[in-house]
């Protein structure tokens, strides 16, 4: 629980951190990725999952509010990091017919299983049905599009950290998101292979870590773009990331 309020404060202190420039046009695209995740580690916490959940019938509707969040924040920061980050292969990738259909799959998916299971009561994180074999493959389908973004982002963004001729704040960035990217991935394939069994420890620390590091990276990028206004060679990242 720690973790996760910890994760949550995190995400949304550096989301109140670029309030003052989306008031002037600047970076609402990672803002509107960082307020999604603020929300989505918000709603795993027992406390404002199960209000919220009161207010939309009391049958679990704030998961798929969670599910959908998390679709829209690897959309946003796939084709925002790829960009930024001069990796057009995972821009093509995410943004292009291949990501889009896996996206517009694991949505239909999504929406299927969960209508199909029965979920009678609130419960945060569905754990009271972890019984029935819908709702593990609700949860896993959840995983196919978060997992496949962060796989298309890991390697560019390692590539990007490990270029000596870069800036070091930025490869610093580079290195935690993609740090974090990998934990999504490595998240995605423990849960596949243990498929219905208990989970350990390892399912906060690779979630909540994940969000941590990667919402760490996206500020340190949005200060590199700072100071890419008074210092030009920044170039791409500066507008990529000035850009709406």
């Amino acid at each position: 629980m720690t973790l996760q309020w910890t994760a949550f404060g995190v995400t949304a202190f550096f989301a109140l951190l670029r309030v003052p420039g989306v008031i002037r046009g600047e970076n609402r695209g990672i803002f509107a990725a960082l307020v999604l995740m603020a929300l989505a580690v918000a709603l795993g916490i027992p406390f404002f999952y199960l209000s919220l959940d009161a207010l939309l019938g009391g049958v679990n509707i704030t998961n798929l509010v969670i599910r959908y969040s998390l679709f829209a924040i690897f959309l946003i920061l796939g084709l925002k990091l790829a960009a930024a980050f001069n990796s057009p292969r995972a821009r093509w990738l995410i943004g292009g017919p291949v990501g889009l259909s896996v996206l517009a799959a694991a949505v239909a998916a999504a929406a299927v299983l969960f209508v199909i299971s029965d979920l009678p009561e609130s419960s945060t994180a569905l754990e009271a049905y972890r019984g029935q074999n819908t709702v593990l493959a609700y949860s896993d389908v959840g995983r196919v599009y978060t997992a496949y973004v962060a796989a298309c982002l890991a390697p560019a963004l390692s590539a990007y950290a490990a270029d000596s001729r870069r800036r070091w704040d930025i490869r610093l960035s580079a290195g935690l998101i993609s740090l974090g990217m990998a934990a999504v991935v490595i998240h995605s394939l423990l849960s596949v292979a243990l498929w219905g069994l208990e989970r350990g420890a390892w399912d906060f620390l690779l979630n909540y870590g994940a969000v941590i590091v990667v919402a760490l990276g996206l500020t340190i990028m949005w200060n590199s773009r700072r100071v890419a206004k008074k210092n030009p060679e920044l170039g791409s990242l500066a507008t990529v990331l000035g850009s709406r």
